[in-house]
């Protein structure tokens, strides 16, 4: 009954990968601009339902590390897949997630880590229960599910505060090491880190500003491919590629369909 879903479902159907190229450069600025976002796998603190942000505390349960195995696995598998350059979180959780992955892919390069790809920094909020948060700050944890703009810890607005990171320190950072490498390397840029930078990740890449908070969630070790050309202001399409492959879907068509649907202000 969304006539706009029903276009964006259809403009994503109709949206395939490009046919390779005869030509090794044209090979090159294809696969040069493709990052893989992978979120770490499941927590303790994800399992008791305490809040994370930019904290150290939290370490992978065994849930989290049978997740961080099959993607792993899942990534050996993929035979358009290769790894060139892979960043890091610094904190824990994506760095033992990364370690597992090298059970499967020893091949992944050297990683660099990245200050910029911490979590979202909640201050106060950090290791606090979520049901704790809810009953004692109910209008404050509303804003943190559905209101980012509105939603103020300490004086601070993290949401806001993440995706400006995400934009400004993030992005550039990983752009530029990708573009200098897309002469001599072809491959994929594999950035481990967390669940709402991830989103903040997509959604910039996208040009879509904070009130995009909770558009595209990322489950733990969900993964999303984005491509993003060298001399494009934006990404031109995305889409989810693990625990399940979906389709690609245009950069053009999210920023449409969430415009539509939710008033947002397209950047750029």
């Amino acid at each position: 009954n969304d006539p706009f879903m029903f276009m964006y479902e259809c403009m994503c159907k109709c949206l395939r990968p490009a046919s390779p190229s005869s030509s090794s450069s044209s090979r090159r600025a294809a696969s040069a601009v493709r990052f893989l976002v992978l979120r770490h796998g499941q927590t303790d603190h994800n399992r008791d339902g305490i809040i994370q942000g930019s904290s150290d505390v939290s370490r992978l349960s065994d849930r989290g590390r049978t997740q961080a195995r099959e993607v792993g696995a899942a990534l050996a598998r993929l035979g358009d897949v290769r790894v060139a350059r892979t960043f890091l979180s610094p904190l824990a959780r994506a760095q033992q997630t990364h370690e597992i992955l090298l059970l499967d892919r020893p091949d992944l390069p050297t990683p660099t880590t990245l200050d910029g790809l911490r979590e979202i920094d909640l201050s106060s909020w950090e290791g606090r229960a979520k049901a704790e948060l809810r009953a004692e700050q109910p209008d404050v944890y509303a804003a943190w599910q559905c209101d980012p703009l509105a939603m103020v810890v300490d004086g601070r607005k993290p949401i806001v505060e993440l995706w400006e990171r995400a934009r400004s320190a993030a992005w550039p950072t990983l752009r530029a090491a990708d573009t200098a490498a897309a002469e001599d390397d072809e491959g994929a840029t594999l950035v481990v880190c967390h669940g709402s930078l991830g989103q903040a990740l997509l959604c910039t890449a996208l040009g879509l500003d904070a009130t995009a908070w909770r558009r595209h969630p990322f489950p733990n070790c969900g993964m999303a491919e984005i491509d993003w050309p060298a001399d494009a202001p934006r990404a031109t399409r995305w889409r989810w590629r693990l625990p399940e492959e979906g389709c690609w879907q245009s950069g053009t068509a999210a920023r449409a369909l969430h415009l539509s649907r939710a008033g947002v202000r397209i950047e750029g």
